[in-house]
């Protein structure tokens, strides 16, 4: 009791929310730190569950990778009433509203693009999470927008479900109707349209195609479920290649992403990388990846980072145009029309009615400078 009133001395109550990773939760700042934390409490009526999550919590505590949600603390009560009594498990973790589901959103509303180094970023820091917890034996089993979290610095943290005693794939998601026909793999499609009950496929070789279809989510802003036919439960391969070609072609993305994609895309899961070996591929490109996402509305180190190239290879007034400040689409169109009345005043002054009379057949099409 002594220490849970200095913690909450030490703490400054912020809100209650439900998060849908969490539950209801209760988020304070540590004062000492400036340190947003969430309490979640679990209720428990079974002393053998109780113990199980406890268990799992140990074991997760020792975890240590920089992807992962820290989890600061734990503790457990028995509160009893006339009839029973329950467990009141209380944990308390680093807490992160932003999830990369709501960057996406934002993305869109802002039309920003992600960069291909931000793309390789999140590809990397996932696969090398996927990695390190299944040499554990504790391996990430959905790979979902939000369950991918951001921080204050925008590097990205994932959730993976420690508070559940009987964590739910991917498969047993989409299975069990928690969500829509997405983010699955072609082999556990073969499983779901037999409603099978028990998932036998590797979920390693799943989870590299899953991190492959949130990069073409990623690049087109399309949601998942559109890469699916959702009524005869078949992935649609030849659009999502489509989807690919048309915005690797439209972002300048190169040829080095596009194969990592598409070997993370294969319809067969021999033919994919696994967690090592795709790692091997992006390790010597790991020096030009981001280490954070790019700020929602700042273009500056998306147009370097999509057009690095020209640096090196373009004219004095491209290499201008990447060092300044973001663009200013405004001021553009501004000096567009005044370049365009200027024009017209010039063919006003030397009679443009006399000169289009020596091309009497000839269609004249006039192009707006926005397209």
């Amino acid at each position: 009791m002594g220490n849970q009133q200095t913690s909450e001395s030490q703490s400054e109550f912020l809100d209650k929310r439900l998060d849908p990773n969490y539950g209801e939760i209760s988020i304070y700042k540590n004062k000492a730190n400036n340190l947003i934390i969430a309490e979640i409490k679990q209720v428990y009526t079974s002393d053998s569950s109780a113990e199980e999550i406890k268990a799992s919590l140990v074991k997760r505590l020792q975890l240590n990778h920089k992807c992962l949600i820290k989890i600061i603390s734990f503790d457990s009560g028995k509160m009893d009433d006339f009839c029973s009594s329950c467990i009141i498990l209380s944990i308390t973790v680093e807490y992160f509203n932003n999830t990369l589901q709501n960057d996406i959103h934002l993305r869109k509303v802002h039309k920003t693009t992600y960069s291909e180094q931000e793309l390789l970023y999140i590809i990397y820091e996932i696969s090398s999470l996927c990695h390190y917890m299944k040499t554990l034996n504790y391996e990430i089993i959905d790979i979902y927008p939000s369950r991918i979290l951001i921080d204050d610095q925008r590097q990205i943290k994932y959730f993976d479900q420690f508070l559940d005693s009987t964590r739910l794939s991917n498969y047993y998601q989409v299975l069990f109707n928690q969500r829509d026909l997405e983010y699955i793999a072609p082999e556990q499609l073969i499983l779901l349209s037999e409603k099978n009950k028990n998932d036998t496929t590797d979920q390693e070789l799943v989870n590299i195609f899953c991190l492959g279809l949130m990069m073409v989510s990623l690049m087109s802003g399309q949601r998942c479920v559109e890469f699916f036919n959702q009524e005869k439960l078949l992935f649609k391969q030849d659009y999502v290649n489509q989807l690919i070609n048309k915005y690797c072609l439209k972002y300048q993305y190169s040829n080095f992403f596009k194969s990592t994609i598409q070997s993370m895309l294969k319809l067969h899961k021999e033919g994919r990388p696994n967690y090592k070996s795709l790692l091997q591929i992006l390790h010597p490109q790991q020096d030009s990846f981001a280490t954070y996402l790019n700020p929602i509305g700042k273009q500056r180190e998306m147009l370097e980072s999509q057009f690095y190239s020209f640096h090196t290879q373009g004219s004095a007034s491209k290499s201008h145009i990447l060092s300044s400040d973001p663009v200013d689409f405004s001021e553009i169109d501004k000096k567009i029309q005044s370049a365009r009345q200027k024009a017209q005043n010039t063919l006003d002054e030397i009679g443009l009615d006399l000169r289009l009379n020596n091309f009497a057949t000839t269609q004249i099409n006039i192009i707006e400078a926005s397209e």
